[in-house]
């Protein structure tokens, strides 16, 4: 006879065990045909503590969580204290999944584990308020790396997250900016230090803004920001592509960015217009990799001083010479380029028209005199302007005769001086006495020589 085995269930154990202990007791032996070995049941496996990781949580609406159940005997089946907040999840295998829905207040729901020999356990969750709506902008600024189809390596970017509960916007809420992956960083308000997490608190109208700026040397990627509400602790990440550039568009940037016009300064009176030279402008460079090579295509009308910049933020000085267009060509290490703003320089205005002389007035009294040898002769001269006077008689001798002053303002008078040492003298000398346009000729008779 063969008694064969059968597996019991450890809730019959108790049962089957007393069977077992009164067989015993009676001494009663099993044989098998042709005198085999006793078949006895065996003892089934020790069951382990039913339990559940992570035994509580937070959790937010739309936002599934991952619990893993161990222990206990399958198959597992769960409930929910409150299906209105928390759905009873479905299960897969040891794992299950929490989604919850939207919430006014911190709600505590109960998730229960039960196995298949009635042992149970809970999970803890504290539904939360959705306080981050599902917005988030990520905007190109200046400069803006247009045509990268993304964020330009070396280029900036305005990242805009809402605080929001129940339609009401939260305002002076911390929300905190973290680099997830990827070769970017946020710049700190005030200081534009980099970093990989800055806290920015909502405005009036419950947004947090912050810069980020994407690495210089970044190749082609798909970068993740954070943006965590530091109350309630709710995340949200973004992902935003960064697009590598060997153009210095969006990455170099120089300042003045608006064109920078010399004019001519006004010249003399009659001079036409005449060009602008020696205007200077200082250029700031931003961004890149220093140093930067600086290059005028118009050296004759556009000279830069120094032609090398060492540092971001650094300056040089472009000093223009005539009338023209011009910028210059900016190169960083990297050998991306830009072109600054123009440099521009016109005509000015011309000078004054000369001004039509005013009529003078000159009368001379008297218009003849006669001179002895050493004489000296005086003639008035009454109206207005100025004079000039030109001895016009040829052949006297140098020093022979005199006219002081030789010209003078009007009124005023004029002097003849007749030498007595030198020999030679015309009789007749006449000097012209001209203020503007009249000429009034002076007679001098003199002797033919002095003794």
């Amino acid at each position: 006879m063969t008694i064969k085995n059968y597996f019991i269930k450890p809730s019959t154990w108790a049962k089957r065990g007393a069977a077992a202990l009164i067989l015993a007791a009676a001494g009663m032996a099993i044989s098998s045909c042709g005198g085999g070995g006793v078949d006895v049941a065996t003892t089934p496996p020790p069951v382990t503590a039913l339990s559940v990781l992570p035994s509580a949580a937070d959790v937010f609406a739309d936002v599934p969580v991952e619990f893993r159940i161990s222990g206990g005997t399958g198959p597992y089946t769960l409930g929910s204290s409150n299906s209105v907040a928390v759905p009873a999840p479905t299960i897969s295998g040891s794992n299950f999944t929490t989604i919850a829905k939207s919430v006014n207040a911190d709600t505590a729901v109960t998730i229960t584990v039960r196995d298949s020999l009635g042992l149970t356990t809970s999970v803890a969750l504290s539904v939360k308020p959705t306080t981050l709506n599902n917005t988030v902008t990520l905007t190109p600024i200046a400069p803006s790396g247009s045509g990268c189809g993304g964020l330009c390596s070396g280029g900036d970017a305005r990242v805009v997250v809402t605080a929001v509960v129940n339609g009401i916007k939260l305002t002076n809420r911390p929300i905190r900016f973290d680099v997830f992956q990827g070769d970017f960083r946020f710049v700190t308000p005030g200081t534009n230090v980099q970093v990989t997490s800055l806290i920015v608190n909502t405005d009036e109208n419950g947004e947090a803004v912050a810069r980020l700026q994407a690495i210089v040397t970044a190749p082609t990627q798909v970068a993740t920001l954070t943006s965590t509400d530091t109350v309630s602790g709710l995340v949200r990440r973004t992902n935003f592509n960064i697009v590598q550039t060997v153009s210095g568009t969006g990455i170099l940037t120089s300042l003045p960015s608006g064109t920078t016009t010399f004019t001519g300064a006004k010249p003399g009176v009659g001079l036409p217009a005449q060009c602008p030279f020696g205007g200077a402008v200082d250029f700031y460079l931003y961004g890149g990799t220093p140093p930067y090579r600086v290059v005028s295509p118009l050296p004759q009308f556009l000279t830069v001083d120094p032609s090398i910049v060492t540092t971001n933020g650094g300056s040089f000085r472009a000093t223009q010479n005539g009338c023209g267009t011009s910028q210059l060509i900016v190169t960083d290490q990297q050998n991306r380029v830009i072109e600054t703003s123009q440099v521009k320089g016109e005509l000015g205005p011309a000078g004054d028209a000369a001004p039509t002389p005013t009529p003078t007035a000159l009368t001379v009294t008297p218009t003849t005199q006669t001179l002895l040898c050493g004489q000296t002769g005086t003639s008035t001269l009454s109206g207005s302007g100025t004079y000039t006077s030109t001895v016009t008689t040829a052949g006297v001798p140098a020093g022979a005769f005199t006219v002081t002053p030789a010209s003078g303002a009007i009124p005023g008078t004029i002097s003849f001086t007749r030498n007595n040492t030198v020999v030679g003298v015309p009789t007749t000398i006449t000097v012209n006495i001209v203020a503007g346009t009249i000429t009034v000729p002076v007679t001098v008779n003199v002797p033919a020589s002095c003794p």
